[in-house]
């Protein structure tokens, strides 16, 4: 917990604990509702494609590193709830790859289309 130090944190009792987790939880939630209706409504084009980029690309990454499949998101039912927040997800991500995604060592459009299709 970002006010406790470990120490501190291990001399609480469990209701305490769970107290501050559910504190916790709630200003993350809220944080990220704001966001999700105030901050990311207000980019541009070019923000939101920057967004997604720097998002998707840091988690294809870390799950790279930790020897997962760095494709593993990407699923019909991600791709589905993404459109549902972000119905021009598909022209975004066309500028991901074209943009950020499409120099070299990067990732396979292929390989996302394929994970996010129906079949």
């Amino acid at each position: 917990m970002k006010d406790y130090t470990n120490e501190e944190f291990s001399k609480l009792s469990e209701e305490e604990k769970s107290r501050l987790f559910d504190i916790e939880r709630e200003e993350s939630d809220n944080e990220r509702l704001h966001f999700e209706k105030i901050i990311y409504p207000s980019y541009s084009l070019d923000e939101k494609v920057k967004f997604w980029a720097g998002e998707l690309h840091q988690s294809m990454r870390w799950s790279e590193e930790d020897g997962e499949d760095p494709y593993a998101v990407y699923t019909a039912d991600w791709y589905k709830s993404t459109k549902e927040f972000e119905p021009d997800f598909d022209k975004i991500m066309d500028e991901v790859f074209s943009k950020y995604w499409g120099t070299g060592a990067d990732w396979s459009k292929e390989e996302y289309l394929k994970r996010i299709s129906s079949k």
